[in-house]
């Protein structure tokens, strides 16, 4: 038996097994073959518990409100919860603040002591181990960010990272860390001191000056605070960083789905193996005292290697998550739901008690989870994360399909129908809907696009991971507009004649040819990940568990949602038989949930935006993979190539 819910951290303690941490607050102890051994009691306030930590026989977490708790060890008892609303310096508070979400990852132990951000960021709580008693509230080493990373590795020089992208130098023995050093724009996930060359590594989410948003990596650090260098490897966040036993080692990897295993045996490291094809992406990673290898993915999948990186066994994870939700051309009330599995038709139809779906099919396609759908007639065009497009027919029958080089990102369908506009980190590919035959390959300075739309006389917009914005013309690679918004884009679409982009910094309104005409982001405490625009309505999800609710015209904000009952992933509007309208919120366990909008102008005195009307869970399903490995024949630079080749298209058997 595994943990039935999805796993979002895993450490292994020696002398105890593999610890994992779940989207719901408990802690699993897993043995060797990754059975399940024993697992915490629920907890009526279950969060997302990231914070994860283990000493002196205790279990230590937090969880993504900043509660903390402590387990015993030896039986995964829940002994103490400090609650986040109430553990603090009221007198250090702002005027009516509250504890804001964040997925930190830092607790620091040293010396019998946990030190620990709290729900109010600006806040630190130095904690007795084995009483759990508060013996200070200070104020956070980091300022106004939360800790990312307490690493106490070294004996006495510690380290500590922020979600600001800075290390700071100092040690928990007397509190200070007053040497600081700059190493991304985002995310500090890991900082590991490697003691073979008595030095730190550190993990980036978006690369620093010049390589912001286009390359990042980790980056070695001594033990003053120097920069010693950086191995640009990845397009997206590095999650997790480990050493092997002896140090001879080190493991890095992240959303882009691959691990690296570096040879740290001398003082430059180089890349001695990359291991792909996991069943999802990448989110944690931790080393047995054997030099076991265990990487957890990001739809719970715990992957067991050797330290070669040699495949040894995996749990066999059931996931399910609905990334995308688009209607059909045909009929607005039929949907196509980009799911872990491959493809869900889903139809809306009506009860008494409101609007409601039902599932029409399930089309499981075997090339890894869709990202994402685009609606063509009877049919959808998708992309999947092992970066194949295809073209199916609503009852599942696939017409085309083909792989691509790199990782694909979004797809959009031109206004006509006939062509599809599939964005890659090697750029955007512009496809024929009817075969799949390639038409174009486009690129903006050779980065990578993570987002494309069609303007509604063909014009074709392309969004780089650092956010610049280029409109060719229909017909040739001529740039009609460019214009550098300055943040990462997760979607785009075009709708009125707007162009609308979520991503870092929130939703925004483009006018094409002038710039941002509007933006919304309130409230929201991280990446936004989705929106739509609707009846004077404009409502956006965000990384924070959060669904938003702003007024269109005017930007003033409407209604929150916090604490959703997982990540919502895809929003959609359908319409009940009075044509009012609904939120489809799809999310990571394959949740649907169904909400009520209230678009009535005015001031609302306690109308609620949202109203809940039902849940939906898609099933979830077991995945097959297999590992492939890389064996580079030689040591590089690691920065990831910013070539601006055209793609070239495998043809694969069709599953669907």
């Amino acid at each position: 038996m595994n943990p039935p819910d999805r796993i979002v951290r895993i450490l292994y303690v020696e002398g105890a097994g593999l610890l994992a941490s779940d989207t719901y607050g408990r802690v699993h102890l897993l043995d060797e073959e990754l059975r399940l051994v024993a697992s915490s009691p629920f907890v009526r306030e279950g969060r997302p518990l990231y914070g994860l930590a283990a000493a002196g026989g205790w279990v230590i977490g937090k969880d993504r409100m900043g509660a903390v708790f402590r387990w015993s060890l030896d039986t995964l008892d829940l002994v103490d919860r400090l609650d986040p609303a109430t553990v603090c310096d009221r007198s250090a508070l702002l005027p009516r603040e509250e504890p804001s979400p964040c997925s930190s990852r830092g607790i620091g132990i040293w010396r019998d002591r946990v030190f620990v951000t709290s729900g109010y960021h600006r806040q630190m709580l130095i904690l007795d181990l084995h009483t759990f008693e508060v013996l200070e509230i200070r104020p956070n080493i980091c300022g106004d960010s939360p800790m990312e990373w307490a690493c106490t590795e070294h004996p006495t020089r510690h380290a500590v990272s922020d979600k600001r992208g800075n290390l700071r130098f100092g040690s928990f023995e007397d509190g200070e860390f007053p040497d600081l050093v700059k190493l991304d724009e985002g995310n500090i996930h890991r900082v590991r001191h490697d003691a073979r060359h008595d030095r730190f590594w550190a993990t980036q989410d978006f690369g620093e000056g010049d390589n912001a948003d286009i390359a990042n990596g980790v980056v070695l650090v001594s033990h003053t605070g120097e920069k010693e260098g950086e191995l640009l490897f990845a397009r997206d966040d590095v999650e997790f960083l480990a050493f092997s036993p002896d140090h001879t080692r080190a493991y890095a990897g992240g959303f882009d789905g691959e691990l690296l295993i570096l040879d740290n045996t001398r003082r430059e490291p180089r890349i001695e193996r990359i291991v792909s094809d996991f069943p999802h992406q990448l989110g944690d990673l931790t080393v047995g005292p054997g030099g076991e290898v265990y990487v957890l993915c990001q739809d719970g999948t715990i992957v067991e290697l050797d330290a070669a990186g040699d495949f040894v066994r995996d749990t066999g994870h059931r996931r399910q998550a609905v990334w995308d939700v688009q209607p059909s051309r045909e009929d607005p009330r039929t949907l196509y739901c980009a799911t872990d599995s491959g493809v869900t038709i889903a139809r809306v139809s009506d009860s008494a008690a409101g609007p409601m779906l039902r599932v029409e099919a399930e089309h499981i396609t075997g090339w890894g989870f869709t990202r994402r759908v685009a609606p063509v007639d009877s049919g959808c065009v998708g992309i999947t994360r092992d970066r194949v497009v295809f073209r199916a027919d609503r009852d599942g029958t696939v017409r085309w399909h083909l792989r691509l080089p790199d990782l694909l990102h979004t797809v959009a369908v031109s206004p006509d129908g006939t062509r599809a506009l599939v964005a890659s980190n090697g750029g955007a590919v512009e496809l024929d809907t009817a075969d799949g035959r390639r038409l174009a390959h486009l690129g903006v300075d050779g980065l990578p696009v993570w987002a494309t739309a069609y303007l509604p006389d063909g014009g074709r917009v392309l969004i780089t991971r650092n956010g610049v914005i280029a409109v060719l013309e229909p017909g040739d690679a001529r740039v009609r507009w460019r214009f550098d918004q300055g943040e990462y884009p997760k979607r785009a679409w075009v709708q009125d004649g707007r162009l609308y982009v979520v991503g870092d910094g929130g939703l925004k309104e483009i006018e094409v040819g002038v710039g941002v005409a509007a933006r919304w982001s309130k409230l929201l405490s991280n990446t936004v990940e989705n929106a739509v625009v609707a009846d004077g309505l404009v409502c956006a999800s965000s990384y924070g568990m959060q669904l938003a609710a702003y007024d269109h015209a005017s930007a003033a904000f409407a209604g929150l949602l916090e604490d959703l009952p997982d990540y919502p992933k895809a929003l959609a509007l359908v319409r009940d038989a009075e044509d009012a309208p609904h939120l489809l919120v799809g999310c990571r366990t394959g949740l649907l949930s169904l909400y009520r909008l209230d678009t009535r102008p005015g001031p609302r005195r306690g109308r609620p935006v949202f109203t809940k009307l039902r849940d939906h869970w898609l099933p979830r399903r077991r995945v097959a993979h297999t590992l492939h490995h890389h064996d580079p024949k030689e040591s590089t630079s690691c920065a990831p190539s910013t070539s601006d080749r055209a793609p070239t298209a495998t043809p694969l058997p069709s599953p669907m």
